[in-house]
């Protein structure tokens, strides 16, 4: 790869959020998806990407040889039990979140997905499908946390000495044992058809590693940073809407964690020692409701509890 991307100072500790389990959600796949498109006289979507981001011959072998659909479903152990990508939206950054319920790579072209799945905003829910088309990839330069890592994961004729060494002597294995990248796709989706549903626009990046065998799984940054690819979350996506019945167009931002994507929009979000915890002057913009156990992004949601 020709670009490396390469971390510095950290700020800010990225947190996980522990959920239920979602109910599995099996949809069919139309390789025929939508793709927004403008009326007459009327600008496109702002594109964030430029016609010099064109996948180079050892990128398009990448891409041939892996398949990324668990990891922009979320279907992974690490974010099975909440596939959600939270963040926020418009003028006012209310709160946001969007899932793929479902993802296949396309069989002539690998750098395309095909997507599936719901977004949320206030007390709508609303489905959508649409493509994700990898624009570039880069090598991802330490430090960096590898998901579920452990050096028998990778080398399963470690003696029990090695897998026992120190931290820094796994981490370095780690690196060794995993080939870290971070990519830009370009999202286009589409809602179903109602009353102001919406066309989307906008850049996904997602930072993994082919580890062992093949295995692919995330990396993250041991601390968020707007300065590092997806500000050091697995993923983050960010764009436009256009509201299809009043032709408004408002921006999103959406990560893995959403304290990955605060920086974005506001420089207290997170509070407390580590930053882990939502500032409470923010609760009147949704961040006062627990969205995760209705588990909204499913088939068959499981009644909302009241905490």
């Amino acid at each position: 790869m020709k670009q490396t991307y390469y971390p510095f100072l950290l700020a800010g500790l990225l947190v996980a959020c522990q959920q239920q389990k979602p109910v599995a959600v099996n949809v069919a796949v139309d390789a025929s998806a939508p793709v927004p498109v403008a009326k007459d006289g009327e600008k496109a979507l702002p594109s964030l990407f430029a016609a010099a981001d064109t996948l180079t011959g050892p990128m398009r072998q990448l891409l041939r040889e892996i398949d990324l659909s668990k990891l922009w479903q979320g279907d992974t152990q690490y974010r099975r039990e909440n596939p959600t990508l939270q963040g926020f939206f418009g003028p006012d950054h209310y709160r946001f979140a969007l899932a793929f319920t479902s993802v296949q790579r396309d069989a002539r072209h690998p750098e395309v997905y095909h997507v599936r799945g719901k977004c949320r905003y206030r007390k709508n829910i609303r489905p959508f499908e649409g493509t994700l088309t990898v624009r570039q990839v880069a090598d991802l330069d330490a430090p960096w946390d590898y998901d579920e890592f452990t050096p028998q994961q990778q080398d399963s004729t470690l003696t029990e000495a090695a897998a026992n060494d120190s931290a820094e002597a796994q981490y370095e294995r780690a690196r060794q044992l995993s080939h870290p990248y971070t990519l830009r796709a370009e999202l286009a989706i589409q809602e179903a058809a109602a009353p102001n549903s919406g066309v989307f626009r906008g850049e996904a990046v997602l930072n993994f590693h082919v580890a062992s065998r093949g295995r692919l799984d995330y990396v993250t940054a041991p601390f968020v940073h707007k300065g590092v690819p997806a500000n050091g979350s697995e993923m983050l996506v960010h764009g436009a809407r256009r509201n299809l019945t009043t032709r408004e167009v408002k921006t999103f931002v959406v990560a893995a964690d959403v304290f990955a994507a605060a920086p974005e929009v506001y420089k207290d979000f997170g509070i407390g020692d580590r930053g882990g915890e939502v500032n409470p002057k923010y609760a009147k913009l949704g961040w006062n409701e627990v969205w995760e156990n209705d588990e909204w992004w499913a088939a068959s949601p499981k009644p909302s509890l009241s905490l």
